[in-house]
């Protein structure tokens, strides 16, 4: 098999896996309200401040590229010719089937373990950081450790405050979380210095991109967009928030800051 075949091959495999990942997330979504009034905790809600709209364009999007994906490996001779069983096997043993189980691993973790306890910035952060290092590096270890990272504060969290009345109890989980982005963003530092002898430039920008894309985006959400944060009371956004409304807000009114 050429290395051509072989990577629309793995693209296939891919796809599939996204376009099931997207339509799980879909259906999920489909729950949260859309049109109808006050909803998500929006007084007067429109469709334009669903809780609902961000996840819709985000896994549309996903729904999409992974169609798109999927048709173009099967064009250039991805699809599987051989038993089915086979296909599957060799994919989940090979270093892309690796990979993108230890992706969907991650994502898993961030949405049903970090997201509802742990402050958005904070898990965004850690999440995006990993992702950067642990699958553009394309180096086992490098994954490894980019799953570790996530994995271990997720699990503290969804250990430690499991029940949904405690999610914005305790800032405990949010430290762990902190401290493991903190860890990850110098540890790989070292990690690839060591693997490589010099670091690029993209993995020395990684924790600032990583900080700085879920900070905007939360705040496009809650004070443009008028939309639900997950985690209200987390860490860094319930800072955010009051200094927003005490001081931000009364001296963008005309009013001063108080």
């Amino acid at each position: 098999m050429s290395d051509k075949a072989h990577l629309r091959r793995q693209d296939f495999w891919t796809a599939i896996v996204l376009i099931a990942a997207s339509i799980l997330f879909l259906a999920k979504t489909a729950q949260i309200p859309f049109f109808k009034a006050d909803a998500a905790g929006v007084e007067a809600g429109k469709w334009y401040n669903s809780a609902a709209l961000v996840p819709y364009g985000i896994f549309v999007g996903i729904l999409l590229l992974a169609i798109g994906l999927l048709v173009t490996a099967i064009r250039q001779g991805g699809l599987p010719q051989r038993e089915l069983t086979g296909n599957v096997a060799a994919w989940a043993t090979s270093m892309a089937g690796t990979r993108m189980m230890a992706a969907a691993a991650i994502m898993l973790a961030y949405i049903f373990a970090l997201v509802p306890r742990v402050d958005f910035i904070i898990a965004s952060a850690l999440v995006i950081c990993a992702s950067i290092y642990g699958f553009h590096q394309r180096r086992g270890r490098a994954t490894a450790i980019a799953l570790a990272c996530v994995l271990v504060p997720a699990t503290y969290a969804l250990v430690s405050n499991f029940p949904q009345s405690s999610w914005s109890v305790a800032h405990d989980d949010d430290w762990v979380t902190l401290i493991s982005f903190f860890l990850l963003s110098i540890g790989m530092m070292f990690e690839v210095r060591s693997s490589q002898g010099r670091i690029d430039g993209y993995l020395k920008a990684a924790p600032i991109i990583a900080v700085f894309v879920p900070l905007l985006l939360v705040l496009a959400m809650a004070f443009g967009f008028r939309q639900n944060v997950p985690n209200r009371t987390g860490l860094i956004f319930k800072q955010i928030e009051y200094h927003y409304y005490v001081n931000v807000k009364p001296w963008l009114a005309g009013g001063g800051a108080k």
